[in-house]
Protein backbone atom coordinates (compact mmCIF):
# COMPACT_ATOMS: atom_id res chain seq x y z
CA UNK A 1 0.00 0.00 0.00
CA UNK A 2 1.04 3.47 -0.82
CA UNK A 3 2.94 5.25 1.94
CA UNK A 4 0.83 8.18 1.76
CA UNK A 5 -2.37 6.24 2.17
CA UNK A 6 -1.07 4.30 5.47
CA UNK A 7 -0.78 7.73 6.87
CA UNK A 8 -4.07 9.62 5.05
CA UNK A 9 -5.91 6.61 6.78
CA UNK A 10 -5.30 7.54 11.20
CA UNK A 11 -4.66 11.13 10.09
CA UNK A 12 -8.10 11.48 8.48
CA UNK A 13 -9.98 9.23 11.52
CA UNK A 14 -8.22 11.67 13.72
CA UNK A 15 -8.76 14.93 12.23
CA UNK A 16 -12.61 14.01 11.75
CA UNK A 17 -13.23 14.23 15.26
CA UNK A 18 -11.67 17.35 15.90
CA UNK A 19 -12.66 20.89 15.38
CA UNK A 20 -10.91 21.14 12.56
CA UNK A 21 -14.08 18.86 11.25
CA UNK A 22 -15.67 21.43 8.69
CA UNK A 23 -12.23 22.06 6.65
CA UNK A 24 -11.37 18.40 6.84
CA UNK A 25 -14.69 17.68 5.20
CA UNK A 26 -14.17 20.13 2.89
CA UNK A 27 -10.77 19.34 1.63
CA UNK A 28 -11.41 15.01 1.58
CA UNK A 29 -14.42 15.83 -0.60
CA UNK A 30 -12.81 18.13 -2.61
CA UNK A 31 -10.31 15.76 -3.00
CA UNK A 32 -12.96 12.65 -3.64
CA UNK A 33 -14.42 14.86 -6.03
CA UNK A 34 -11.21 15.58 -8.33
CA UNK A 35 -10.87 11.42 -8.38
CA UNK A 36 -14.43 10.68 -9.04
CA UNK A 37 -15.93 13.51 -11.09
CA UNK A 38 -18.90 11.26 -11.64
CA UNK A 39 -19.94 10.61 -7.95
CA UNK A 40 -21.99 13.66 -6.10
CA UNK A 41 -19.88 15.79 -3.34
CA UNK A 42 -23.24 15.26 -1.41
CA UNK A 43 -22.42 11.40 -1.49
CA UNK A 44 -19.23 11.95 -0.44
CA UNK A 45 -19.63 14.59 2.53
CA UNK A 46 -23.03 12.07 3.50
CA UNK A 47 -20.32 9.61 4.01
CA UNK A 48 -17.60 11.65 5.67
CA UNK A 49 -20.35 12.55 8.23
CA UNK A 50 -21.24 8.92 8.69
CA UNK A 51 -17.40 8.19 9.71
CA UNK A 52 -17.31 10.96 11.75
CA UNK A 53 -19.98 10.08 13.85
CA UNK A 54 -18.49 6.37 13.91
CA UNK A 55 -15.45 7.99 15.08
CA UNK A 56 -17.12 9.92 17.82
CA UNK A 57 -18.67 7.01 19.12
CA UNK A 58 -15.99 4.86 19.36
CA UNK A 59 -13.88 7.72 20.71
CA UNK A 60 -16.61 8.01 23.45
CA UNK A 61 -16.63 3.88 24.42
CA UNK A 62 -12.96 3.28 24.10
CA UNK A 63 -13.32 1.30 20.76
CA UNK A 64 -9.51 1.60 19.51
CA UNK A 65 -10.43 -1.60 17.50
CA UNK A 66 -13.30 0.21 15.91
CA UNK A 67 -11.16 3.26 15.25
CA UNK A 68 -8.25 1.17 13.23
CA UNK A 69 -10.65 -0.39 11.55
CA UNK A 70 -12.78 2.74 9.95
CA UNK A 71 -9.05 3.75 9.38
CA UNK A 72 -8.09 0.35 7.08
CA UNK A 73 -11.46 0.72 5.05
CA UNK A 74 -10.28 3.97 4.16
CA UNK A 75 -7.52 2.95 2.83
CA UNK A 76 -8.11 0.65 0.90
CA UNK A 77 -10.59 3.28 -0.77
CA UNK A 78 -7.93 5.09 -1.28
CA UNK A 79 -5.44 3.37 -2.50
CA UNK A 80 -8.20 2.08 -5.23
CA UNK A 81 -7.86 6.10 -6.04
CA UNK A 82 -4.65 6.00 -6.53
CA UNK A 83 -4.80 3.11 -8.82
CA UNK A 84 -7.28 4.63 -10.83
CA UNK A 85 -5.47 8.07 -10.75
CA UNK A 86 -1.57 7.62 -9.72
CA UNK A 87 -1.49 11.52 -9.97
CA UNK A 88 -3.65 12.05 -6.74
CA UNK A 89 -0.69 10.85 -4.92
CA UNK A 90 0.42 14.22 -4.86
CA UNK A 91 -3.14 15.66 -3.87
CA UNK A 92 -3.66 13.04 -1.37
CA UNK A 93 0.10 14.25 0.25
CA UNK A 94 -0.99 18.05 -0.21
CA UNK A 95 -3.96 17.37 2.29
CA UNK A 96 -2.19 14.98 4.56
CA UNK A 97 0.42 17.98 5.23
CA UNK A 98 -2.15 20.96 5.14
CA UNK A 99 -4.97 20.25 6.28
CA UNK A 100 -5.32 16.48 8.04
CA UNK A 101 -1.97 17.07 10.21
CA UNK A 102 -2.25 19.82 11.13
CA UNK A 103 -5.38 19.26 13.41
CA UNK A 104 -3.65 16.62 15.01
CA UNK A 105 -2.46 16.55 18.29
CA UNK A 106 1.34 15.62 18.58
CA UNK A 107 0.78 12.15 19.73
CA UNK A 108 -1.41 11.53 16.66
CA UNK A 109 0.93 13.25 14.25
CA UNK A 110 3.57 10.88 15.27
CA UNK A 111 1.56 7.92 14.72
CA UNK A 112 1.15 9.26 11.48
CA UNK A 113 4.82 9.57 10.46
CA UNK A 114 6.17 7.96 7.08
CA UNK A 115 9.81 6.56 6.78
CA UNK A 116 10.81 5.91 2.57
CA UNK A 117 14.09 5.11 1.86
CA UNK A 118 15.55 4.98 -1.74
CA UNK A 119 18.72 3.42 -3.07
CA UNK A 120 20.38 2.50 -5.97
CA UNK A 121 23.44 0.57 -7.06
CA UNK A 122 25.40 0.96 -10.52
CA UNK A 123 28.06 -1.02 -11.98
CA UNK A 124 28.02 -4.34 -10.51
CA UNK A 125 28.67 -2.74 -6.86
CA UNK A 126 26.46 -3.98 -3.87
CA UNK A 127 24.44 -2.42 -2.36
CA UNK A 128 22.73 -3.16 1.42
CA UNK A 129 20.15 -1.13 3.08
CA UNK A 130 18.09 -2.53 6.51
CA UNK A 131 15.64 -1.24 8.02
CA UNK A 132 12.47 -0.94 9.40
CA UNK A 133 9.09 0.24 7.65
CA UNK A 134 6.97 1.96 9.73
CA UNK A 135 4.19 3.75 8.46
CA UNK A 136 2.36 4.52 12.05
CA UNK A 137 2.88 2.89 15.42
CA UNK A 138 0.00 1.49 16.81
CA UNK A 139 -0.95 2.59 20.60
Amino acid sequence: MDPVVLAFGPALVGAIATDAWPRVREAVTGLWRRGHPQQKADDTGTELDELREQVLLARRDGDTDTERALEGAWQVRLQQLLRADPTMAAELRRVLDQVLTPALTPAEQTRIGTIIMTGSSHDSSTFTQIGTQTNYNRP
